[in-house]
């Protein structure tokens, strides 16, 4: 995917032996997170800046959705609705408007960044909304402040989660969920069932043995990474609205991902409750809050 106009504009955070990077043009994305000489994330290359692909970055926002609608298709209060489809070849429309849009630097200082984002209706999304990220660094962590408001005279499905990229070698993944979804063959969650085998991350999982594109529901809200070559683990724990998470791994990707996000992938096209997107209000808003932070092994 290539976004416009490709500028490069890199804003870095700092504090103590830590800094981040942060891509306010290249929808609202990190570039990268580092702790002394460790990289806690994948760092953007010159290559993925040159292409202003968000896909190369270390990670970016979903927002007002997670993962795919199917076929950029859903009803809402009886009312049909098409999404441009933004993954080409894929038929569906995934992750949201908000990693394809420049986002505003509303203010800055040394170790913190707010950006901000507001959305009209168009082919991406039918509904307006403001987003806001509050991306605030200290010695050991890294904390995202999400929240979206909703711009509308009705109430709509909304929410915000986040799409970090982590090194896979060596990888090893340790966290609880209730279920996992099995997916069908166009890749949406088709069967609720309890993790086991390759899906059973709770004793902790080697992610380079993976070879997973599911949603996890009832997570702990809190998962742990640790590298054999490397000084630090990771910790990403998430607050109570983001109950599910997206576990991405493939031997074709040098790394992984880990997904804190608030619903089901084709929530909006799902009749169970397991399943439900978050509804706002009108100017109500939806807010949740990640943490990364490195701990010494």
């Amino acid at each position: 995917m290539i976004l416009d106009p490709p500028v490069t504009e890199i804003l870095s955070l700092t504090q103590g032996a830590a800094r981040c990077d942060i891509l306010p043009h290249l929808g609202g994305s990190i570039g990268a997170w580092s702790c002394g000489e460790q990289q806690m994330l994948r760092e953007v290359s010159a290559a993925g800046l040159a292409a202003h692909d968000p896909y190369a970055t270390a990670g970016f926002p979903l927002v007002p959705f997670s993962n795919r609608i199917a076929e950029g298709r859903f009803a809402w209060n009886g009312r049909p609705f098409s999404l441009a489809r933004n993954f080409p070849p894929e038929p569906h429309a995934i992750h949201g408007v908000g990693f394809e849009r420049r986002w505003q630097v509303l203010s800055h200082a040394r170790d913190s960044a707010l950006l901000g984002l507001v959305h009209q209706p168009d082919a991406g999304w039918p509904w307006a909304f403001e987003a806001r990220q509050r991306i605030t660094l200290t010695d050991d962590a890294l904390t995202l402040d999400l929240s979206a408001v909703n711009l509308e005279a009705q109430a709509v499905p909304l929410a915000f989660g986040h799409h970090p990229y982590l090194p896979r070698s060596g990888a090893r993944l340790t966290f609880h969920a209730q279920g996992v979804w099995l997916t069908d063959a166009n890749g949406l969650p088709a069967e609720l069932v309890k993790p086991a085998g390759s899906f059973d991350f709770s004793k902790g999982s080697a992610v380079e043995q993976a070879d997973v594109d599911h949603c996890f529901s009832g997570w702990s809200r809190a998962a742990y990474i640790t590298w054999p070559d490397k000084p630090l683990a990771l910790e990403i724990t998430a607050s109570t609205a983001l109950p599910c998470v997206v576990v991405y791994s493939t031997r074709e990707l040098d790394e992984f991902c880990f997904e804190p996000v608030a619903h089901v992938n084709n929530a909006l096209n799902r009749q169970d409750g397991e399943s439900a997107m978050p509804v706002v209000a009108p100017g109500g808003s939806f807010s949740a809050s990640i943490r990364f932070r490195a701990i010494k092994r």
